[in-house]
Formats: structure tokens, sequence, C-alpha cells
């Protein structure tokens, strides 16, 4: 099994793979090589797998951090100890291939089950967790597509509103500037804070 470091590392790359795709569609765009539903549609599917691939390193950081090597901080420590990796995702998941860590107050409520005050996923900013909680709608927008998931997207998401009633989708709101100086949009912002939370949690145990 990985290190908590290497797990990092491996979800930074992927990160940086997503940014790269963005800017490859970008480019294509500008050369009218793509049309803007297309160049949209992508920037959806790579924040899907910017997502996933995040909730993927939740798990297993989770199960790295009770069946791995003990932490050497203090305040950090197991309140279990499995007999095994397998037996841990046994009780985690009870039975299911897979449990569900985002929105990432559930990260925190199920580590609470198994570490000492959910450290170090408890320890996160209470600022980056609500730009993760604005993720997750953003998130649960592009993948559901129900009307449910788009009117609460269109109502909770910062800035959703500013852009033109036909245009409130959510390939449309990744590629909108947050800030002017310097430029950057909110994926930007989404994948920079994923790319953060990841590499503090992973090297905070």
């Amino acid at each position: 099994m990985p290190r908590p470091h290497e797990l990092g590392n491996s979800y930074r790359y992927s990160v940086r793979q997503v940014r790269a795709c963005c800017a490859r569609v970008e480019s294509l765009l500008k050369q009218k090589k793509i049309g803007i539903t297309d160049c949209e549609l992508i920037y959806e599917s790579a924040f899907l797998n910017a997502m996933s691939r995040f909730e993927g390193l939740l798990n297993l950081l989770l199960s790295e951090f009770v069946c791995g090597t003990a932490s050497k901080h203090s305040g950090f420590f197991r309140l279990v100890q499995p007999r095994s990796r397998e037996v841990f995702r046994e009780v985690l998941t009870g039975g299911r291939a897979y449990i569900e860590l985002m929105p990432y107050k559930d990260c925190v409520d199920v580590a609470k089950r198994f570490l000492n005050d959910g450290r170090p996923f408890s320890d996160v900013d209470n600022s980056d967790r609500q730009i993760l909680a604005q993720a997750m709608l953003v998130r649960n927008a592009i993948a559901h597509r129900s009307d449910a998931a788009l009117r609460t997207f269109r109502r909770k998401v910062i800035d959703v509103n500013l852009l033109p009633t036909h245009r409130q989708f959510p390939g449309t709101y990744l590629r909108r500037p947050y800030r002017a100086h310097p430029h950057a949009t909110w994926n930007d912002l989404y994948l920079d804070t994923l790319e953060k939370v990841g590499a503090v949690l992973a090297t905070s145990w």
C-alpha cells in the first residue's frame, strides 16, 4: 500500500493533468477547432474526474491512517486496531465496494469513528471546507443533471446567478473568472483547493 505522501503526490499529478486538459481545450476553442458546447462538456468531464479522484483519495488516506504506520504527531492516533485492511474495509463499507466520503462533512463524521477527533480530516480550514461544499454542488449538477440538482446549483453556488439565465450550467460557470488579477476561473479555484486539501491531508499524519 502506498504511503500517504505517495497517495497525495499521485492525486496532485492527476489534478495537474486536468488543468492541462482544460488549457488544451481553451487553445482549441481559440483556434475555432471546437465549439463552445464541446469545450464546456470537456470542462465538466474533467471536473468530475478531479472530484471522483479526490473522494478516492479520502478513502485511501482514511484506510492508511487507520491501518498503516502510526502517526508521530501529538493528538493524531487511531481509535481502533483492525486485524487487517480487509477487515477494516468490511467494517467501514458494511460490505459494499465503496463508501461515500463527500460532501466533506461526511468524511469528517466517518473519520471520527476511527481517528481521534477525526484528525487530520477535521483540521481542514473552514474556508476550504466551504469551497469543497460548493464544488460538490457543481459536481452534483454535472453528474445527475436533474432539475433538482440544477435548481440547487443555480440557487446555492456563488455567482451562478450572474450568468445569463440560459447559460446557467456547470460548464459555463467553471470557465467564468472569479477574479481578474491574477486571472483565475472558478474551475481554477476548485482544482487549487482540491489539490491543496489533498496535499495537506497526505502530509499531516
